[in-house]
């Protein structure tokens, strides 16, 4: 017997994600008593107060099985958003309702339009349901190229996802460009907004999705609590979407997919609107000093919308392996001459301005 006579053939060329290092891991190997974990874009402090007294307090009843619809989280997204509950989802993690959406839609051939860089997920369900990848580059200022993923589209276009911020590069296409985008954007072609950033935007030009969601056209939202909300832990993202694909969700999803826990965290994180802002002001002032480190250091970078910078290197092995040398562990992209950098608390930032000085004192120029 052989294994490749068994397993799915359409499988064969896909890698498994490869998660960041953990701060342990470049612990041992840096031999730093700190190490700064900034490759994975996780909020630095942890879930909201009112979360945790909720998760300690539903703990002895683990014992019984989740509430399989989410209701109660439907029901607080619904009133917040003003979408009828029909048209709200629930999932384990965002990436779970994009890989869902591609399952009741997505045939063998047909194309699914995604820009890239971008998020991994999008050519992962690609191939994951055989579909064509059409990979469109994107525009000057490294976000999604809306011009030119509505001219990739044909007959033959089942789905486009669009990331905005765009993952891993934290630049937004306006709003302008996205009316254009959704004004001529065929009926056949369902389009997917991925805003897991959205919360850290300081932009006045920036489109939230959910402007343009009426239930009716083919318009999805996906959105998580893994980013400000800090549950990246607990794994649910939530997505607002037409009744009838959230119905064809409904009978694809595993019984249960949503665990207790993290239901009821997200479920008391959207009471805590002070701390959201309080997050989203502190992102955006630990940006500016890191941008006026890369400034006086000559390191080029992309002005980031979300909670991590995109910053250009033609040395991204050097770099990424000096870097971890310092104790502060960043993401690379294979030989790709840029690398990504999460946004911690201001003690991390001061940490990370001196190991960015350490490792151009000793490479030169990044």
């Amino acid at each position: 017997m052989s294994w490749d006579d068994i397993i799915r053939p359409h499988l064969e060329p896909l890698v498994p994600y490869a998660p960041g290092l953990r701060a342990s891991q470049v612990r041992e190997r840096s031999g730093k008593d700190v190490v700064l974990k900034l490759s994975s874009n996780e909020h630095p402090c942890g879930p909201v107060p009112m979360a945790i007294a909720a998760m300690e307090a539903v703990l002895p009843w683990m014992n019984r099985y989740p509430d399989g619809g989410a209701g109660a989280l439907r029901r607080k997204l619904s009133q917040r958003h003003g979408v009828p509950i029909e048209q709200v989802v629930v999932t384990n993690g965002s990436n779970e309702l994009l890989r869902f959406v591609a399952e009741v839609l997505v045939r063998p051939g047909d194309e699914i339009v995604y820009p890239w860089p971008s998020f991994v997920v999008y050519p992962m369900v690609a191939n994951i349901f055989e579909a064509t990848h059409v990979k469109v580059a994107l525009d000057d200022g490294h976000a999604c190229d809306l011009d030119a993923m509505l001219a990739a589209i044909t007959e033959r276009t089942r789905l486009v996802f669009l990331c905005n911020p765009n993952n891993p590069t934290g630049a937004i296409y306006g709003r302008d460009a996205f009316t254009r985008f959704m004004e001529a954007v065929p009926e056949h072609v369902v389009v997917v907004v991925d805003e897991a950033y959205f919360e850290f935007v300081t932009a006045q030009d920036y489109p939230n999705g959910l402007e343009w969601f009426d239930g009716e056209r083919p318009l999805v939202v996906a959105r998580t609590f893994s980013k400000i909300y800090s549950l990246a832990g607990l794994r649910i993202g939530y997505g607002f979407m037409p009744e009838p694909l959230a119905q064809a969700l409904d009978k694809v999803r595993e019984p249960f997919n949503v665990n207790t826990v993290a239901q009821i965290a997200a479920y008391y994180s959207l009471d805590d609107e002070v701390e959201v802002r309080r997050r989203r002001a502190e992102n955006q002032e630990q940006k500016v000093y890191l941008y006026s480190c890369f400034d006086r250091l000559g390191v080029s970078y992309v002005p980031s919308e979300a909670n991590f910078v995109y910053f250009m290197t033609e040395r991204p092995v050097e770099v990424f392996q000096a870097l971890l040398e310092e104790g502060v562990i960043v993401r690379d992209f294979g030989n790709a001459p840029a690398l990504r950098l999460g946004i911690g608390t201001p003690e991390d930032t001061a940490i990370t301005i001196t190991a960015f000085e350490a490792v151009a004192a000793r490479l030169g120029a990044f």
